[in-house]
């Protein structure tokens, strides 16, 4: 046998193990690229809430924030719908009528507020109702298991992500919504801050103009 053979077979064993070890470390560096994004830090998001695991479900959602933001646009809208209605309204008292709403707004807010707090925890709980886990398939067949991200767009520490898979019907009638992440400081995660389109929601839903402050945003449904 030629002693040509086996350092053939010898150079094609090293290229292949080249190859193997190419492979292995682009894998690798895919791996921590991708557990560095918010589709990841979402899906990690996703099995603690399926694990019904609260604590760790919370760390990549700021509630308080989201709660406090949520309640404020409910308000906004509901304020800019009645005051509309009350300036469009035939009876008398129409200013004094308008100060009362605006008085009561903030008291609305921190009502609306706690409910928003215990939603928004029930959801990070695992409650078996809005995650599909009850065991019943009636109970089951409307809820937040299918949620999963189809697009992002990251700039520096701030990700707008648009996620799909809502619960349908829902009532307000919605097949995507968007959500704005920033990542976690001193740390590669990220976590959910805002949703931007929650006062357009709202405004669609009761049929209300958007309050001044808030730019015309087409919802998709």
């Amino acid at each position: 046998m030629s002693i040509d053979q086996p350092r053939r077979k010898l150079r094609r064993l090293a290229a292949l193990l080249l190859l193997i070890c190419l492979a292995i470390a682009g894998l690798g560096v895919w791996w921590y690229r991708y557990t560095g994004t918010p589709e990841y830090s979402l899906s990690r998001l996703g099995h603690a809430v399926r694990a019904k695991n609260y604590g760790e479900a919370s760390k990549y959602v700021d509630e308080e924030r989201i709660a406090n933001a949520i309640s404020q646009s409910l308000t906004d809208v509901l304020l800019a719908k009645y005051t509309q209605k009350f300036k469009d309204d035939p009876l008398p008292f129409t200013d004094t009528r308008i100060e009362l709403l605006h008085k009561m707004a903030p008291r609305f807010h921190d009502w609306s507020l706690l409910g928003i707090r215990n939603a928004i925890r029930l959801l990070l709980s695992g409650n078996g109702l809005l995650t599909g886990s009850t065991g019943f398939k009636v109970l089951d067949e409307h809820n937040f298991s299918g949620l999963h991200p189809v697009r992002s767009t990251v700039n520096g520490d701030v990700a707008d992500v648009v996620i799909v898979g809502l619960p349908q019907p829902n009532p307000f009638d919605l097949n995507e919504i968007h959500v704005r992440m920033q990542r976690i400081p001193d740390s590669r995660q990220w976590r959910i801050e805002e949703i931007p389109d929650a006062t357009p929601i709202f405004a669609k839903y009761f049929d209300a103009p958007l309050p001044p402050s808030q730019p015309q945003r087409r919802i998709q449904h």
